[in-house]
């Protein structure tokens, strides 16, 4: 099957076996304009300061704030010490999570997979990784590399057939970025086959990505759905939110897809065939890892995710895809939610607050030294709760050092 490519040319990657090269991107058309209405007023939704708290840490065999053991126990189970991101979906009945770069007993900067069937996230989750063989799985596509900082980005399960989007082609050159975004085809266990390029860096708004697909009919959509939505960002916290919108019988091979290009004051909603076109539905300029969920009791869309221009994990929601977006509302902030020094390594601290450990990289040779962050809030959707005037949302959180992910809650009022 033929690649789709929705980005520009990149001789340095090579298509992998049997597939082809990207197409050009197809030339320049009118827009699609489909006739919608105004949205509805947005309810007010708005964060509890002081509820954002940490449940558990979610990888290695202890938690190194509370010095107790963790549930999964991923090392001793798994040898799994450390690994980062997270992004979910559902997958045959249960939660499935994609995390990235892994220190483990494998040695590499391999990817792997976890499920859990947790529906109480308050009462504990452990994560079972999966296997092949006497090791925990690695997402290896033929002819993809998947080293270091390349890695699964999104997944979603389509009709029982499932697929896992992988960043590969990474440089470490920020002025050349030459990332690719990667749709594989997944059959469990281990077969990730590639079917097409969903974007491609530098020009690229696609390459973190997250899926979902088509919850409710919306004035503005074009005729040909149900629809698999896509929201991106494109260089990695130096970008804004964009949306593309791809006919679920054609996500595999692409065709259809189109690009969200604006909507007027009447709800017309502008599209367009080429990822060129693309205009934000957030603007902000610095984003990096998005997760977009849908929560059906409100009837909202949720989004969060990290940036660089303001300190913290970041929440805005909407009632169609496209917006408008809510005003963002800062959902973690390290200091004041009590994330530094107590689950996320602070290096210039005085005294060692001893959380260093693992760490990935060039970091493994003075571990105290390397500062710990905060990124990939990928909220899970099984876990959202929303009664009572009051909103609950569970996501996942990468910390850096240590190099782990833990189980963060978030509170909001709804009015």
């Amino acid at each position: 099957m033929a690649v789709v490519s929705c980005g520009g040319a990149d001789a340095a990657w090579s298509s992998p076996p049997g597939i082809s090269n990207p197409s050009p991107a197809p030339p320049a058309v009118a827009p699609v304009v489909v006739p919608g209405q105004p949205s509805a007023p947005l309810p007010a939704v708005q964060h509890i300061v002081g509820s954002t708290v940490k449940l558990e840490q979610l990888i290695d065999d202890v938690d190194k704030e509370r010095h107790k053991d963790t549930r999964g126990q991923s090392f001793s189970r798994y040898g799994i010490m450390g690994t980062d991101l997270g992004y979910s979906f559902e997958h045959a009945g249960r939660v499935t999570f994609l995390f990235g770069d892994t220190v483990g007993r494998l040695g590499a900067a391999a990817d792997t997979i976890a499920v859990t069937d947790a529906v109480d996230p308050e009462a504990g989750v452990r994560l079972d990784f999966l296997t092949e063989g006497d090791s925990y799985l690695t997402i290896r596509p033929p002819g993809i590399d998947m080293g270091a900082f390349e890695v699964p980005v999104a997944g979603i399960d389509l009709g029982g057939q499932t697929y896992v989007a992988v960043k590969t082609n990474h440089s470490r050159d920020r002025d050349n970025p030459t990332d690719i975004t990667v749709l594989t085809r997944w059959t469990p266990p281990a077969s990730f086959q590639p079917v097409r390029t969903i974007s491609r860096l530098p020009s690229g708004r696609f390459s973190k990505i997250s899926l979902h697909l088509q919850t409710a009919e919306y004035p503005g959509l074009p005729a040909g759905g149900p629809w698999v939505f896509m929201w991106g960002t494109g260089l990695y916290r130096a970008s804004d939110a964009y949306l593309a919108i791809t006919p679920a019988a054609h996500f595999e091979d692409g065709q259809g897809t189109l690009y969200f290009t604006g909507a007027d004051a009447t709800g017309a909603v502008s599209w367009s065939p080429r990822e060129a076109d693309a205009r934000p539905v957030v603007q902000n300029g610095t984003l990096g890892d998005l997760s977009v969920t849908w929560c059906k009791d409100l009837g909202l869309w949720l989004m969060s995710y990290d940036r660089r221009n303001t300190p913290g994990i970041a929440f805005q929601y909407s009632r169609t895809p496209w917006g408008p977006w809510s005003a963002p509302d800062v959902i973690f902030q390290p200091q004041r939610d009590h994330g530094i020094g107590r689950f996320i390594h602070d290096s210039d601290a005085p005294i060692d607050d001893g959380l260093a450990g693992p760490v990935i990289g060039k970091g493994k040779a003075n571990p105290r030294a390397v500062h710990g962050g905060f990124y990939a809030p990928y909220v899970v959707e099984r876990w959202t709760k929303a009664q009572n005037g009051k909103l609950q949302i569970y996501y996942v959180m990468s910390t850096w050092n240590p190099y782990v992910v833990v189980l963060m809650k978030s509170a909001f009022t709804v009015q």
